[in-house]
């Protein structure tokens, strides 16, 4: 990677060509209700792209109804497809590309607003949910899987450019990560290995799926390099995760992301990287580019996704 980079000239990702370097990250949007595109959305897209970036991100497209942090937030299915097709259609009318971040909250779900399970490594009391979660079995975790899938292939219907894989804020694949949640003692516990799988799992869905759909889009992560806890996702784990997912040759880039929006959810507001993981972000020398967005903490900023 040169030494400097041309931020505001075009740029590729995968096989979409930006007019710059500039992304939107995902953040709180608020703007869904009843679960679909609001011409609300669509505005607060269309403004980024107006004002010059080469991509926006779509906040927290979850992949199922249970998959949601809270019980308005929008989730993929057909329903949802003509609303996201009329807000891609407005980003593009910008010159911008779209991205839709797609997830599964985890354990952050909220199980009383979904009517349904929050998944997690081993089943616990929330006491921010004030609810237990589940012990996600291997047929959920197919299933959360061939959601992802699902949810890939309608971004695909809809016309964005990328989609992004949640791996991070301690929502599911990032709780299987973190050893503080994690504390399972089968294939999926353990050892950084075990606990990589899902994320590993998901990532390489997605690309089969985008792969089988024949379309030319983007694939990315958005991944935590520290979970801010005690006894969490540290560095040096992440880059271990980060060298795995390099490795297996699914993502064309990783966005680095840090805190939870479970053990510790105001951690992710707080400002300015630590100067340790820009350095991570600055001397990396792996193939698969990084995204390394940063939040303010002043009131005009939303809160990250």
């Amino acid at each position: 990677m040169p030494d400097s980079l041309d931020v505001f000239g075009p740029a590729k990702l995968g096989p979409v060509t930006l007019r710059n370097r500039i992304i939107k990250a995902a953040t709180f949007e608020a703007r869904s209700p009843n679960a679909l595109v609001s011409d609300e959305l669509i505005e607060f897209h269309r403004l980024p792209a107006a004002g010059g970036v080469g991509m926006t991100t779509v906040a927290y497209c979850a992949v199922s109804p249970g998959g949601r942090a809270s019980g308005n937030q929008m989730w993929m299915r057909p329903e949802a497809v003509p609303g996201l097709r009329r807000l891609t259609d407005a980003i593009h009318a910008e010159g911008a590309a779209a991205s839709a971040q797609i997830a599964h909250a985890g354990p952050v779900a909220n199980a009383s607003d979904n009517n349904a399970a929050a998944l997690a490594p081993v089943g616990f009391f929330n006491p921010a949910a004030n609810e237990f979660t589940k012990e996600a079995t291997r047929d959920d975790l197919d299933e959360v899987s061939a959601q992802h899938v699902t949810a890939v292939r309608l971004a695909i219907e809809a016309g964005f450019d990328a989609v992004e894989i949640h791996l991070g804020h301690n929502y599911l694949a990032s709780a299987f990560l973190s050893p503080r949640i994690n504390t399972r003692d089968d294939e999926f516990g353990g050892s950084l290995e075990n606990r990589a799988k899902v994320a590993r799992a998901l990532v390489m869905a997605v690309r089969r799926a985008v792969d089988q759909e024949g379309a030319q889009i983007a694939v990315t992560a958005k991944l935590n390099i520290a979970d801010g806890v005690r006894g969490g996702i540290d560095v040096e784990e992440s880059l271990t995760t980060a060298t795995w997912l390099e490795e297996d040759g699914a993502l064309d880039a990783i966005e680095l992301t840090a805190g939870s929006s479970f053990v510790n959810p105001m951690y992710t507001f707080r400002g300015d990287a630590r100067p340790r993981w820009r350095s991570v972000a600055r001397t990396s020398t792996a193939s698969t580019p990084t995204v390394t967005p940063t939040y303010w903490t002043r009131p005009s900023c939303s809160a990250p996704s």
